[in-house]
């Protein structure tokens, strides 16, 4: 297969395919002089992202990979970083008087001016990161990707009056057209790639100039906080990256160039925050640090370095040179006519209607500093509750049956029966729930106990004890094995809901109003089918700090509210502290999950109390196989004691928590 930038006239000197890159080692360039005689420059990249609830199917990648669409936990936390973290990390940014380029998916400005708004105010470059970061470029046409680049030029000129320099692909999106097709639309540089720490020209089939400006999937919360680090180690990081370039930046290829990636959903969140801050003061007090945006460094490179870049031939080395010619028999290598054969999927780019606020219809856009003051009794600025969960694993699940790819606990995925996922859980219903409940009542903080059919149906004794001990019981579903999902049916889901509800009523002759998704996955329908059902709280969103009133009548035809059913509230959970998140799928350390735990809750009170949008609410999410394990109960109580001795925590149960906030935001 050629894989040669089509219709390159000859591939460059010592390059690879695709040719697109010569190959110059650092050891042997002209020298790049910043301005002020700088040694680095300095890039912030925020990535203000919008994932689609319900987007487009892509023939080569899954854009939810736990559940079919919509996965409601991916889409919460995400959303929170609009609604929440943005917020927090802009007044961080601007402490520190940070230009940032911003990476931004520019269905932002429909959905969300006042997003748009504030980057624009702060005189942020906008980067193009696609529309949406849920449509992909590297599944369509040469034709479709043409028309896509004229779409981001416009809607960012529309929105802002900025020419488009520069984009980081959608998800990191590309085709082996994207430099030739960027530079045919008078982008001058590219930020996805990542193979260098100063700027590099890329080859284009038109002759036109594109500068490669490194980003970085380093320097970047996403891999970092996803492979377990926690922020300190983000923060040192940062620091030793920049003194080692620094350093280098005195040797003959001079100055260095430096991003940092932050996402909102990420960098923003409360126990994080102040690493930000940490990170800057550090990076921002070094006058030889010329802290630009990536358009400022490639028209700098572009006019100073560019050229000489182009013309330099480094030296040979000294040992002797390889015989033969990259084709093996003494003839140049003829530039391929690569083709985006395969690819014919049409330019499906942006909704029919591109409009502000979300893009389904459950709950309102409502940006944090544009709320009212919300309150919890007592005027406390942090409320405190507990969702325990008790989930079942089946021995034999139904053959149609979905559960998640990545099931927690166990050892790899086994065969059924698979003896490890369903014991350990057994422990928990054994063992582990008292171990938690004993820890909770020590500390005061209500609790709400998520219960599935199969559990309350087999489980009698404990659902009662539960009930006895003054926890309120929540609907989950069937099974750990038998998710809700878009792939089921609307009355196999309206059952599912039914059973699980019946189930528990049956068990402790309540009927619960609260409920949290098994693996926390819904379909379209599950909020309005569960308020059919008399549901009211539900804890499935991880996209807030505050209580969120949801919208469900009306949205499916034929399926409404029973007469005198509150409206639904969501209640977010914050998904870092979840047991199973942090512990179990980032490997974070016990003392690492006791720093996010007590790291968000300060930061949570003090914004609680101080903040104009008011209260917040810190709901922990506890598994009794893992966090009820014995060696892991002292550092749940070790932070449950930091967090209540912050003082004036509201503590209740998610119905009661629903219930002050549905009066209040009403």
């Amino acid at each position: 297969m050629d894989t040669t930038a089509p219709s390159l006239i000859a591939p460059l000197p010592g390059s690879l395919p695709p040719h697109r890159v010569r190959y110059l080692p650092i050891t042997d360039r002209p020298r790049i002089r910043w301005p002020n005689d700088a040694r680095v420059a300095l890039w912030i990249a925020p990535n203000v992202e919008h994932y689609e609830y319900l987007p487009p199917r892509d023939p080569q990648r899954n854009t939810w990979t736990r559940s079919p669409h919509p996965d409601v936990q991916g889409y919460g936390y995400r959303d929170y970083g609009n609604r929440v973290g943005f917020w927090r990390m802009t007044d961080v940014l601007d402490q520190f008087g940070v230009v940032a380029t911003a990476s931004t998916n520019l269905a932002v400005f429909d959905h969300y001016p006042e997003v748009g708004a504030a980057m624009v105010e702060r005189g942020w470059e906008i980067m193009s990161h696609g529309i949406y970061n849920t449509r992909y470029i590297s599944s369509i046409d040469e034709t479709a990707e043409r028309a896509f680049y004229i779409e981001c030029i416009e809607a960012l000129r529309s929105h802002t009056g900025q020419q488009l320099r520069g984009m980081l692909g959608p998800a990191v999106s590309n085709t082996t057209l994207t430099p030739d097709l960027m530079a045919e639309a008078g982008l001058i540089y590219h930020a996805d790639w990542f193979h260098d720490d100063q700027p590099v020209p890329l080859a284009t089939r038109s002759g036109q100039r594109l500068v490669s400006v490194p980003y970085s999937m380093e320097l970047n919360d996403v891999p970092v906080f996803t492979q377990h680090f926690d922020t300190s180690e983000f923060v040192a990081m940062a620091k030793a990256q920049l003194d080692v370039l620094r350093r280098e930046a005195d040797d003959g290829a001079g100055g260095r160039v430096m991003c940092v990636a932050l996402h909102p959903y990420l960098m923003g969140m409360p126990h994080r925050v102040d690493g930000l801050a940490a990170m800057l003061d550090y990076l921002m007090s070094h006058d030889d640090v010329w802290q630009t945006t990536a358009s400022r460094i490639a028209e700098h490179y572009l006019d100073h370095h560019y050229d000489n870049f182009v013309a330099h031939e480094p030296e040979p080395p000294s040992m002797p040179p390889r015989l033969g010619t990259a084709d093996g028999n003494g003839s140049a290598v003829r530039a391929g006519a690569g083709t985006a054969a395969g690819r014919s999927q049409g330019y499906e780019f942006g909704p029919a209607v591109h409009q502000h606020g979300m893009d389904h219809p459950y709950y309102d856009w409502s940006p944090l500093p544009h709320r009212g003051r919300f309150k919890w009794p007592g005027r406390s600025p942090l409320a405190v509750s507990a969702v325990i969960i008790l989930e079942h694993v089946e021995w034999e699940p139904p053959a149609d049956a979905y559960s998640l790819r990545r099931r927690s606990g166990g050892l790899a995925r086994l065969p059924a029966p698979d003896y490890p996922q369903l014991t350990i859980r057994e422990y928990g219903h054994r063992v582990g729930i008292f171990r938690l409940l004993d820890l909770l009542d020590r500390h005061g903080i209500a609790a709400t106990v998520a219960v599935d059919a199969l559990t309350a149906e087999h489980y009698g004794w404990l659902a009662s004890h539960l009930v006895e001990r003054g926890c309120e019981i929540a609907g989950r579903g069937i099974a750990a094995t038998q998710l809700i999902t878009s792939k089921t049916s609307e009355a196999d889901e309206r059952d599912a809901i039914a059973r699980s509800i019946d189930a528990i009523e049956s068990a402790i002759g309540i009927r619960p109003t609260t409920w949290f998704s098994a693996e926390g996955v819904e379909s379209f329908r599950t909020p309005a089918l569960l308020a059919e059902a008399g549901i009211d709280t539900v804890l499935d969103w991880p996209n807030d700090e505050q209580p969120v009133l949801m919208t469900t009548e009306g949205v499916l035809a034929g399926v409404g509210n029973p007469p005198d059913t509150p409206p639904m509230v969501s209640l977010p959970l914050f998904l870092e502290a979840d047991d199973e998140f942090a512990l179990w799928h980032r490997r974070v350390p016990l003392d690492g999950w006791r720093e996010i735990v007590t790291g968000a809750a300060a930061r949570m009170h003090h914004d609680g109390a101080e903040h104009p949008a008011g209260s917040r609410l810190l709901m922990l999410t506890l598994r009794p196989w893992l966090a009820g394990q014995p060696f892991r109960v002292p550092t749940l109580d070790t932070a449950l004691t930091q967090v209540m001795a912050l003082g004036n925590i509201h503590t209740a149960t998610a119905s009661e928590l629903a219930a002050h906030a549905r009066s209040t935001l009403r």
